[in-house]
């Protein structure tokens, strides 16, 4: 899923054309159809003085109000508005609201209550009235101004009570809403008079920070806060102490286990009174996890039992507005909140501390209360673990800021017109809180305020993890196993994950295998899977270069679903540093397990168990190259039984002039594509530079091409990679590679180009085409890093490919290979009908927002169609923000039905698509399909059955039929 932009929060901001004023500016309240105050709704307030009348009157008040005339209420009065006009847009004013208090002997408390929103208004008094309830007002005399009231004093007293500060909007209004007490009771009337106002200087442009302590935080329930001491390692379901952070201390939850803290507030004081704020919740998060916080400004987001001491109390369901993750959206049940280092503070707080970084979660906005108070909810995930622990430090704040039209406040890629016209929020990039910035929802046509209503995944596929990218020297990446598919990669901060599929119930089992010794930031160490006779999982990983060791789980059940059902990591050590594994069951030499790793000499290397994982052999070197800076690049696939084969290059194609080879180990020897023995296993190391060589499939040559030759022959100075190999039809080897070459189209690494092969070993010899452009490379330092290809292995006549080239099968020239627009890497499917001599191409992914990379097929997948990649961001194999997606598709077909007329019911099964939804619709004579039999049936994975009744209309005829539909 993109991540969602990080929030501005610099203020465009917007000139004034006149000075600011050094007072206020009275404005008297006028009723009438011409004047400055209506009702509510904006209807002409026609204000009578007629005494009881149940409405306002304006009064004849010469010794009363400003201007001679003064808006009595007579209860019940309906709100009305007074509007300021002739401001400066987008300008903040301060502004107050003028009643008249009576002076008489007996204890009259004249009052009014107003406010900048219609229902949501601040009761004003004098202190002395001692009205419950009622905010301060003070004599209108004591404030100063450029245009005052035309009386303070006389029958009655002139009174001020302070609305707020607020931004004129576009056309340079503010509208303020009048009420009064709501009483029957003569001595509480109100005689409201008129508003003022004075201009400000604009709003700080940068974020206050307050951070959160024991003289702002509670507990919301009211029990007394007493968090934990540092150093606590219970369960207790309490706030800890941490002794870090910004003023040397944060509030955590859940580092010790799954826990439920009770939920707290932080109070932030000393404001302006009714004042808009931008709020943000402050959090830290580490390398070793995805930490979260749930924070809200808004009470009515909490569940709440209506006990206040009931530690039940959560937030809602509806947790993405609430509920903020460091690293990502988790799957889209999270906002993504953003580094607070790219916000502009007026002070900067503690942005890092070791490998914790401080984030920061927007909240949106919030008025201060009269007392220039306001209130942040804050909360842990109860239950979660420790990687999604919370470390709560603080809030930042600042006034809201006026809005500009064109400008894009919360940088999501609609400007604040677009905002105001969607019913957007323009303060909040994720306005549903589904994990989708309002412009990318704009932008795929899903409405950014229905969290349920999201962009479609590239290719129409299916979440698989939120997290996750990979290297492809790694093998098996991906298996299906008992039903479930089970995806390894690395996350962006460094853990190993794991993540099992189930189809039948579309549900993702996200699980972390790598512990703080083992984890590393770097693609090269996704865990290879390996099925253990008794169906339980193996998985071998490993640093890239971090180390002369691999690491081992075993699951403890069949289908591991949490972290718990893994086995301890172990640590194999090895003779030298080692990079990648990928692992082998061969059953033919009674389940013996062969390892292929990068480690002695840097070189390809052999490590085996004869005993399923429980002990290693002391490794081999495998291919003997150099002096150990030049390293082969092998990829490999097993038929399970007897055999594994591979093919390789020389080295690295940025060092070497690769050729590509392949050749197979079978009973204890290395041999040729056609059975040529190469070596034994007991005579290892293979001399590759000594002629110990597998079978040539793409050979390196700097020559120009002759009479008859191309590119199907070679590439002038074209250096091969590998991709993938599988087994054919006929059991025979089949492989895709690439070919680069520097400096195609120009000068830098962006006009490198890639080609990409289909080669098959057609029994007495490797046949090869060049069948795709693969545009340019990922990135500067690695420019041999295409974006992939990658075999069916089920269908190894189906290959997918990932490229930015403007045209991918256009072969017509290796040198004039233009780009696609924004360089974007986007996924195809091809399929040959004659052994890879010519494909026939459908595109799977368009119009992506971001690139799509590295496709692999998993094995013994069952399906017609599977594939997965990863999408997002990919900067450099240690830098990335990526998802694993997956497309796992069945063509829609009728494998059994049982109708019974006497009973008018029936079951269908048919072959099914995970997370798909089908109906089933009836007939009597095949012309049509009318009839409704049944809809919303959710996919049960490759096959689905459902039995359902015979509508009316079908039921007791000699004849009907069904069909089958996917649902939209």
């Amino acid at each position: 899923m993109p991540r969602i932009p990080l929030v501005r929060t610099l203020l465009t901001l917007i000139a004034s054309s006149t000075p600011l004023h050094a007072g206020l500016t009275y404005v008297d309240a006028v009723d009438g159809p011409s004047g400055n105050t209506t009702l509510a709704d904006g209807s002409t307030l026609l204000a009578s003085d007629t005494t009881g009348a149940t409405t306002w009157r304006q009064r004849d008040a010469a010794n009363f109000g400003s201007g001679g005339t003064i808006f009595e209420g007579v209860e019940p009065s309906p709100e009305i508005k007074t509007t300021i006009g002739g401001l400066t847009p987008g300008q903040n004013y301060r502004v107050y609201v003028h009643f008249v208090e009576k002076t008489a002997s007996t204890p009259e408390k004249w009052n009014v209550r107003a406010g900048f929103t219609s229902g949501n208004l601040t009761l004003f008094a004098n202190a002395t009235d001692a009205i419950s309830g009622a905010t301060s007002a003070v004599l209108a005399s004591t404030l100063s101004y450029d245009t005052p009231p035309t009386i303070f004093t006389g029958t009655g007293t002139q009174m001020a009570g302070l609305v707020g500060t607020r931004a004129a909007d576009v056309n340079g209004r503010i509208e303020v809403f009048i009420d009064d007490y709501g009483s029957t009771e003569v001595n509480l009337r109100t005689w409201y008079d008129g508003v003022s106002f004075e201009e400000l200087p604009p709003a700080p442009a940068t974020l206050t920070y307050v951070d959160a302590s024991a003289a702002n935080t509670v507990r919301r329930d009211g029990v007394p806060f007493a968090p934990a001491a540092q150093g606590n390692t219970s369960i207790d379901n309490n706030w800890e102490t941490r002794l870090l952070g910004n003023n040397g201390n944060v509030y955590e939850a859940g580092a010790d286990g799954p826990e439920d803290a009770p939920i707290l507030t932080t109070t932030i004081t000393g404001l302006n009174p009714n004042t808009t704020y931008l709020v943000h919740a402050c959090f830290w998060d580490a390398s070793s996890g995805n930490w979260r916080v749930k924070a809200t400004i808004d009470p009515s987001r909490i569940d709440d039992s209506g006990t206040p001491t009931n530690l039940s109390d959560d937030f809602l369901p509806t947790s993405p507005l609430s509920h903020f993750a460091a690293d990502n959206n988790a799957g889209g049940t999270a906002t993504q909140a953003s580094l607070a280092s790219a916000s502009s503070f007026g002070t900067n707080p503690l942005f890092t501390e070791g490998d914790r970084r401080l984030m920061s979660a927007v909240l949106g906005t919030t008025t201060s209360n009269a007392s220039g108070e306001l209130v942040v909810y804050i909360d842990d995930l109860a239950g979660v673990a420790q990687d999604s622990r919370t470390w709560y430090d603080g809030i930042a704040y600042r006034i809201a800021p006026a809005l500009v039209s064109t400008s894009d406040e919360d940088g999501d890629g609609l400007n604040n017109g677009d905002e105001q016209a969607r019913g957007t929020n323009p303060y909040l990039p994720d306005s549903d809180g589904d994990g989708y910035s309002d412009g990318d929802e704009v932008a795929a046509g899903s409405d950014p305020l229905d969290a349920q209503s999201v962009p479609p995944l590239p290719g129409n596929s299916l979440a698989i993890a939120p997290d996750g990218a990979w290297t492809w020297f790694n093998d098996e990446r991906a298996i299906f196993h008992q039903g479930s598919l089970f995806t390894g990669y690395v996350k962006a901060n460094g853990q190993y994950g794991v993540t099992r599929y189930d189809p039948a119930t579309n549900e993702s089992f996200h699980m972390i295998v790598s512990t703080a010794a083992s984890q590393q930031q770097d693609d090269h160490n996704n865990p290879s899977f390996t099925v253990l006779p008794d169906g339980r999982l193996m998985i071998l990983y490993a640093k890239h270069i971090g180390g002369n060791q691999f690491y081992q789980r075993t699951s403890l059940v069949n289908l591991p679903s949490s972290n718990s059902d893994w086995g301890p990591e172990i640590v194999r050590p090895l003779p030298a540093n080692n990079t990648y594994n990928n692992t082998y069951l061969l059953s033919a030499e009674s389940n013996r397990i062969y390892n292929f790793h990068r480690s002695i000499n840097f070189n390809p290397t052999i490590t085996v168990s004869n005993d399923l994982g429980a002990t290693w052999e002391p490794s081999v070197p495998f291919i003997s190259v150099g002096s150990g800076s030049v390293r082969p690049y092998p990829r490999y696939c097993s038929n399970g039984s007897d055999r594994i084969d591979l093919i390789y290059t020389d080295g690295h194609p940025r060092d070497v002039n690769n050729s590509v080879y392949h050749m197979y180990y079978r009973n204890g020897a290395f041999h040729k594509t056609d059975g040529t023995l190469i070596d034994t296993y007991a005579n290892l190391p293979l001399d590759h530079e000594g002629g110990e060589r597998g079978s040539v499939i793409y050979p390196y040559s700097a020559a120009a091409w002759g009479p008859g030759q191309g590119p199907n022959d070679w590439i002038p100075a074209g250096r091969g990679w590998t991709w993938d190999i599988h087994y054919g039809a006929d059991g025979h080897p089949v492989c895709v590679f690439q070919v680069q070459v520097d400096n195609v189209t120009g000068s830098g690494w962006n006009h490198d180009r890639i080609y990409y092969y289909y080669a098959r070993w057609t029994g007495t010899a490797w046949q090869k085409r060049f069948i795709a452009q693969g545009g340019r490379g990922i990135y500067s330092s690695e420019d041999d890093y295409g974006g992939g290809m990658t075999i069916d292995p089920e269908n190894p006549n189906v290959i997918y490919l990932s490229s930015n080239a403007a045209n991918p099968f256009d072969l017509t020239s290796i040198s004039n290979v233009p780009l696609r627009p924004g360089e974007r890497y986007e996924i195809w499917r091809g399929v040959t009908g004659d052994g890879g001599l010519t494909f026939n191409w459908e595109q799977i992914t368009e119009n992506s927002a971001a690139d799509n990379l590295r496709p692999i097929v998993p094995e013994d997948h069952g399906y017609d169609r599977a594939l997965l990649w990863f999408n997002g961001t990919y900067t450099t194999y240690t830098n990335y923000s990526t998802r694993v997606l997956a497309i796992l598709t069945n063509e829609l077909k009728i494998k059994s039905s049982m109708l019974s007329p006497a009973t008018n019911s029936g079951t269908i099964s048919w072959s099914s698509s995970p997370g798909w939804t089908y109906r089933i619709v009836g007939t009597a004579d095949l012309l049509s399909f009318p009839h409704e039999v049944a809809s919303g049936i959710a996919s049960q994975g490759s096959t689905t059955s459902h039995t359902f009744t015979f509508p009316g209309p079908l039921q007791n005829l000699d004849r009907a039929f069904f069909r089958v539909e996917p649902e939209p």
